[in-house]
């Protein structure tokens, strides 16, 4: 008796009722779908984490490492929208920073990132994100719009106070740079990076006494016109 009553209501629910429980029940699939699981096929291998857990509308990545940046702990969630023209699209977020993450591009990255170990050869503490945005295409930068911004620790006893540079960002022969300015001018920082993940950041300082000029390259930095300055790289 129950298996015709079965049968009977699956004859008279029809094509569309079909079509509306499979959708009902993909969509149930899809809501129901690990952040772990899309992380893993949409992030480029550079990016780690301790654990990611959630739903991928809704979930929480620990310790989030984007090459030497920590960005920590972060909620993250699927944007639907950017879904409709086939672009799985994160948005990232936690007290004091967010943006959106995309493969080959981030956007509308606000906010700072405190840098305990540097940058490659640089004593940078933190680096800032104003209205960030980069788009690549084929290991080119085509898109790139925003500020970005380095603070740099004490460079020793004659330099005591933190130096903060910033820039706006651009594209240039296919690599995202950024070339930056200290408050008064004479500090100058060039950062670049290319679509296969090398950065490279060159600092320039000029206008130094002689005596503050001749401390530095004794710690590392060589003779520039009119100043001394120091070079570092590493991949992204």
């Amino acid at each position: 008796m129950i298996g015709r009553w079965i049968f009977v209501r699956g004859a008279a629910m029809g094509r569309r009722g079909w079509l509306a429980l499979a959708a009902l029940f993909a969509l149930g699939l899809i809501a129901l779908l690990p952040l772990r699981l899309v992380l893993a096929l949409a992030m480029p291998g550079t990016v780690t984490a301790r654990s990611v857990e959630g739903s991928v509308w809704s979930g929480r990545i620990a310790d989030l490492n984007a090459g030497p940046l920590p960005l920590g702990t972060v909620e993250a969630g699927l944007e639907p929208l950017p879904l409709l023209i086939g672009r799985p699209q994160f948005a990232l977020s936690r007290e004091g920073f967010s943006a959106k993450v995309a493969p080959s591009r981030i956007a509308e990255a606000n906010g700072s990132v405190v840098l305990p170990d540097g940058l490659g050869g640089l004593p940078v503490t933190s680096i800032g994100f104003g209205d960030l945005s980069v788009v690549m295409d084929g290991g080119q930068c085509i898109k790139a719009q925003g500020t970005l911004n380095l603070t740099l620790a004490s460079l020793g006893p004659l330099l005591p106070d933190a130096i903060t540079l910033s820039g706006q960002a651009r594209c240039e022969k296919g690599a995202l740079v950024v070339p930056m300015r200290g408050p008064q001018g004479m500090e100058r920082l060039i950062l670049k990076l290319g679509g296969d993940g090398r950065w490279q950041a060159d600092l320039t300082l000029t206008g130094l006494p002689q005596e503050t000029a001749d401390a530095l390259k004794s710690s590392g930095f060589d003779a520039r016109p009119g100043g001394v300055g120091i070079g570092t790289g590493g991949t992204f």
